[in-house]
């Protein structure tokens, strides 16, 4: 195999630790597997001394595949997550077994009886859960105290209720997470030298993959492993990391070379899967993010040689995933495998209304994540449960489920017969006559949703029955944005527009949740269909055609980024989306979300014009005008000297770079 320069000096480095920045398409997976052949035949480093981890536990098993392929008689590398050699070691020393690591139904069990008992006022469903334990192991992980933690799930006081009882859980039952594998392990080496040398002894080659990845006690346990010689191999791109959340940081690479004396750093440049177009619009977004090591990007391929780069502005979402669809079918019917396109967005319920189209129009799709269905969330039923208590229902539960939603001050103890009688319900409450006509002005409410269409049914139980009104009440409880729960009102109200009754509502979610079901069924066996993923999921995956969708503020970046000074992984985040696409690259942006008006991306602005060339002097090209000369810029407007008609014009920077009227020259 031919490797390119900088690709030979990863390959035949031996000893001593190394830092490759490997960027998109670079071939870093070939230059590790080459590597290990390259050390072990050369320099006859023994390959059960060779220890090579990954992020996932697809990524271990591709890289011993490849490995085995590149070295079919070689036996003895070890291959595995963080979390698999981790457990190892904690397997050796405490008679760890697979039955002491919790799972998943027992970790979320745990956090919604405690939400439960304690009558906490969140919705228990297994989103919140995952949430809960995700700050759960951010605080082991991150190894933070406890009381200076900020949940940003729940109240700090609950937070600490709920962690405290799920922690009881796991030592009353002599289970562990996966995040106490890692604290664990830190504390088993770091207190017990014997134990470190020994795995120093066993591993004395270490390889990292996808480094960018690592979290600080991931981190500081390589340290330990690596010992006196310090023969780490890290590959990782800082411009790639993206799970912030989970503790990574561009931060921990730019320590590399401190922590490891005489760190040699390398640079894989050259990208071998993305058109000369994506690249150079992918460079000139990361270049906006401070915090990166400084790299020579370009393409193995030249200008033309590929579709370019498309921005597609349009009126709504409806007439984005309209085009995203027609363009999808246009290029299937060319030829191209569905299976060689992918549709990408920010988070996982962009997608919803689009995977619906895509079911209409019997285009075959995959999910890289599960899509949250929109109508089992607990909005979903509660407006469900108003239509059911219309068309006759009063079974207990169900009045339960909204009885004081919004707040008509009635206890569940007034309930005690599975189906409720209103007139019973006002005998109760003879005495108290507000509590009363709130029963009264319920059951008006009830008959005139009865007669109405589903979409207009659901905007009064928004509007004048006051759920818009409890869920702002709520969100504010919880101290998150109530923009959330409104923009998911939205999507279940225009989900009805298209329905004269609610028994036609009904069979259409009916049909849509079984799909959903079958596609999460299906997972990662099926052929030829289009990918539907996050752009976190995305990462170290390729595809001839990529469409990014929903390409505005608030989505992409993310409106709890901005805030929270994330704005660069945000960045990296839409880099990565871009970098998925080999040939064809579309980015949509709906001028409305949701009804309102929306802005277009600052990184879709970026994508455009260089803007580090737009300063004093610099030569541009306007659509309208022509030539032109910089004569002033600022953060607002620059002013520019055009030959063709020999005059300066004052023009607004934001609308000239969204309305794509200039280009570098």
């Amino acid at each position: 195999m031919e490797f390119n320069e900088s690709q030979k000096r990863a390959v035949r480095h031996c000893d001593g630790p190394m830092l490759l920045l490997a960027g998109p398409g670079s071939g870093k997976t070939t230059v590790i597997t080459h590597r290990i052949k390259y050390i072990t035949e050369e320099h006859g480093v023994r390959p059960d001394n060779i220890l090579v981890i990954t992020f996932t536990k697809a990524a271990a098993n591709e890289m011993k595949g490849r490995f085995q392929e590149l070295c079919p008689g070689v036996r003895g590398v070890t291959f595995g997550t963080f979390h698999s050699v981790f457990f190892w070691m904690l397997r050796n020393a405490y008679n760890y077994t697979a039955a002491n690591i919790v799972t998943d139904s027992e970790k979320y069990g745990v956090i919604r009886d405690s939400i439960d008992r304690h009558g906490f006022r969140y919705d228990s469903q297994e989103d919140f859960a995952k949430n809960v334990v995700g700050e759960i192991g951010n605080v082991k992980s991150g190894r933070v105290s406890l009381e200076n933690y900020e949940s940003t799930t729940m109240k700090p006081e609950d937070f600490r209720v709920v962690y405290d009882e799920y922690e009881n859980f796991l030592r009353r039952c002599g289970k562990i997470d996966f995040d106490d594998m890692l604290v664990f392990t830190y504390e088993l080496l770091s207190e017990r030298p014997d134990i470190l040398k020994m795995w120093q002894n066993k591993f004395r080659y270490i390889l990292i993959d996808e480094f960018q990845d690592i979290n600080m006690i991931q981190y500081d346990i390589v340290k330990l492993l690596a010992g006196e010689d310090q023969n780490v191999f890290a590959v990782g791109d800082d411009d790639q990391s993206v799970y912030g959340f989970r503790g990574a940081a561009p931060a921990i690479m730019k320590k590399f070379p401190g922590d490891f004396h005489g760190t040699v750093i390398e640079y894989l440049n050259v990208n071998y899967r993305c058109s000369y177009d994506i690249v150079e619009c992918s460079k000139r977004i990361i270049q906006n993010n401070r915090d990166r090591y400084e790299k020579q990007l370009r393409s193995a391929f030249a200008a033309g040689q590929s579709d370019r780069v498309h921005i597609v502005k349009t009126d709504s979402m409806t007439e984005q995933n309209k085009k995203i669809i027609d363009r999808i079918a246009e290029l299937n019917r060319a030829g191209i495998p569905y299976r060689e396109m992918a549709i990408i967005f920010r988070t996982n319920t962009e997608p919803r209304a689009l995977a619906s189209k895509l079911m209409e129009n019997g285009i075959p799709f995959l999910m890289k994540d599960n899509i949250p269905n929109i109508f089992t969330h607990f909005l979903a039923e509660n407006i469900f449960d108003y239509i059911r208590l219309a068309r006759g229902s009063r079974d207990r539960r169900t009045v339960l489920r909204i009885i004081n939603k919004p707040n008509r001050y009635i206890s569940r103890d007034a309930f005690d017969s599975p189906v409720v009688n209103f007139e019973e319900l006002r005998q109760n409450y003879k005495d108290k006559y507000r509590i009363v006509n709130n029963i009264n002005v319920l059951e008006n409410d009830l008959e005139r949703i009865s007669r109405l269409a589903p979409y207009a049914a659901v905007n009064y139980i928004r509007k004048a029955v006051g759920l818009d009104a409890y869920v702002r009440e709520y969100a504010e409880y919880r101290g998150v944005s109530e923009d959330d729960y409104i923009d998911i009102l939205e999507e279940i109200q225009d989900s009805a527009k298209d329905f004269l009754s609610f028994d036609g509502w009904m069979e259409y979610i009916d049909e849509y949740t079984k799909q959903l079901r079958e596609q999460s069924r299906q997972g990662s066996v099926a052929g030829d269909t289009v990918t539907l993923s996050t752009m976190h999921c995305s990462k170290g995956l390729e595809y001839s055609y990529v469409f990014i969708m929903d390409a505005v503020e608030d989505i992409t970046p993310h409106k709890k980024s901005v805030g929270d000074g994330n704005i660069e992984e945000e960045r990296r985040l839409f880099y990565v989306a871009v970098t998925r696409a080999k040939y064809g690259l579309y980015v949509y942006v709906p001028q409305k979300m949701y009804g309102r008006k929306a802005v277009t991306s600052r990184f879709v602005q970026e994508m455009l014009v260089d803007r580090s060339l737009i300063k004093t002097g610099n030569t541009i090209i306007h659509k309208r005008y022509g030539r032109g000369v910089i004569t002033y810029v600022d953060d607002r407007k620059l002013c520019v000297h055009f030959d063709d008609i020999h005059e300066t014009k004052t023009l607004s920077l934001e609308y000239t770079i969204n309305n794509e009227l200039i280009e570098n020259a």
